[in-house]
């Protein structure tokens, strides 16, 4: 990787490494998590609302989180030496692994509301790969991005409207914040930091999912937020 990769990191919080995956091993990672999904209920299972029953998409599908701890082929894929390295040299320190999660998005299902990792991680620096197992636009529910977001340290949140979004907080966006869709195909990888407002909208198509599998890492050198509650999302109700 060369030194404008880290410098655009470093600028704008996010950097898109593009085919670092090939077809066959997003397949792989894709199948896999589809295979596991029909086996019913795992552990820290996040679906959508409860008193909609299967009307709500997320119902059936579920996200999955720390796979790892059940699931050996996931924690051959966190440690995959390209997430690693790519993640190690944007942070600028080693990296070791803070959790693992599968977004699969079926259509029709709501987005998640615009935040920040370190609103829900309080240790930092954190960094994420999103490795796109479908192809992410506007259509299916991309990933969306405020460029510069990170140099802004922690914002407040509040309650985010549960018509667009499956979880309940969102960040406070700055009025001067700019948003900009991350149009990925499969096997490309989204690497953003902990301060970085990310987040998604609906998927709107009837026929397409917009599944993810996201990394977070640690920087082997961190440090904890100071103790804030209008910055984090542990009080934010569901």
């Amino acid at each position: 990787m060369d030194s404008n990769a880290r410098m655009f990191f470093d600028e704008n919080g996010y950097y898109v490494k593009h085919s670092l995956f090939n077809r066959d091993e997003v397949a792989e990672i894709r199948d896999h998590f589809m295979e596991m999904r029909k086996e019913g209920e795992k552990p820290g299972d996040y679906g959508g609302d409860a008193k909609k029953g299967d009307a709500d998409p997320l119902n059936k599908f579920p996200r999955f989180i720390n796979m790892q701890k059940w699931d050996t082929k996931t924690d051959v894929w966190q440690s995959d030496p390209r997430l690693v390295s790519t993640a190690s040299t944007l942070v600028g320190d080693d990296v070791n692994l803070c959790q693992t999660m599968l977004y699969f998005k079926p259509p029709g299902s709501r987005g998640q509301g615009l935040h920040q990792d370190n609103q829900y991680i309080r240790q930092y620096p954190i960094i994420a790969a999103w490795l796109a197992l479908d192809r992410c636009d506007k259509a299916n529910g991309q990933m969306i991005i405020v460029p510069g977001s990170n140099k802004l340290g922690v914002l407040p949140v509040q309650q985010a409207d549960m018509a667009r979004s499956f979880t309940p907080g969102e960040t406070i966006i700055p009025e001067e914040a700019q948003e900009i869709g991350i149009d990925m195909e499969p096997g490309d990888v989204l690497f953003f930091g902990g301060f970085t407002i990310h987040g998604s909208y609906s998927n709107e198509t009837t026929d397409r999912f917009r599944r993810v599998f996201i990394v977070h890492y640690y920087a082997a050198h961190l440090e904890t937020l100071p103790e804030d509650p209008s910055t984090s999302m542990a009080g934010v109700s569901r």
